[in-house]
């Protein structure tokens, strides 16, 4: 059982944390305030984009998203190329955001990996809708929708704890202050942590243990 004040998270965190960081989960013992998930590129599209519409519920609360790009350039020997990344931005409704245009021309095989997180307390009651494009053409700048999902549509609102220390990377014992009172006795869930000095250190962590209140 993680000790008082603390919560016990999988892996470790990939950078330091200072008290001013934030983590956000939801008061449900199902629902999640992070979605994550991967979206396959046919081959037949040159690039591909990824639209973040927080217009589709305009009163929502503000997010944070994240788009990567996951390819494989050969197949003779499997050649991977996992670096390709936008940095973690926010969005607050009814703005509207969209992601890089990755380059999929010479890829065989294209994943875009998309994740959104709540970072706010107010609800987002019919969601954030997150529409994947691609392009067939390089001259031609029109875009065709391969999919498109609803995400973090809750009428709950999201909780928000503070780190009580400030934890170095690679901790997985992080000290957050009254973790019960903040829901984090939802375990085995994921779980947004706000780095509000360095917007790109943000990152997801998976919850396995929850301490008592002081």
């Amino acid at each position: 059982m993680a000790a008082v004040d603390t919560i016990l998270i999988l892996d470790g965190i990939m950078h330091q944390k200072e008290t001013t960081s934030d983590i956000y989960t939801q008061d449900h013992a199902t629902n999640s305030s992070v979605y994550s998930n991967q979206f396959h590129i046919p081959l037949v599209y040159k690039a591909a984009r990824v639209i973040y519409n927080g217009a589709y519920d305009p009163d929502g609360g503000r997010v944070h998203y994240r788009t990567k790009l996951l390819r494989t350039t050969s197949i003779t020997t499997p050649t991977k190329t996992a670096n390709q990344e936008d940095a973690w931005l926010a969005l607050t409704p009814p703005a509207v955001a969209e992601s890089s245009a990755f380059d999929t021309s010479a890829s065989w095989d294209s994943i875009i990996a998309v994740d959104v997180c709540q970072s706010s307390v107010t609800a987002n009651t019919t969601g954030i809708e997150v529409i994947v494009q691609g392009r067939k053409e390089d001259s031609v700048d029109e875009w065709v929708t391969i999919t498109k999902v609803n995400v973090l549509a809750y009428a709950a609102v999201a909780v928000k704890s503070d780190f009580a220390a400030q934890e170095a990377a690679a901790q997985t014992t992080l000290s957050v202050t009254d973790p019960t009172t903040g829901k984090l006795t939802h375990l085995g869930k994921f779980v947004f942590l706000e780095d509000t000095v360095t917007i790109n250190n943000s990152e997801i962590a998976f919850v396995v243990e929850c301490g008592a209140d002081a």
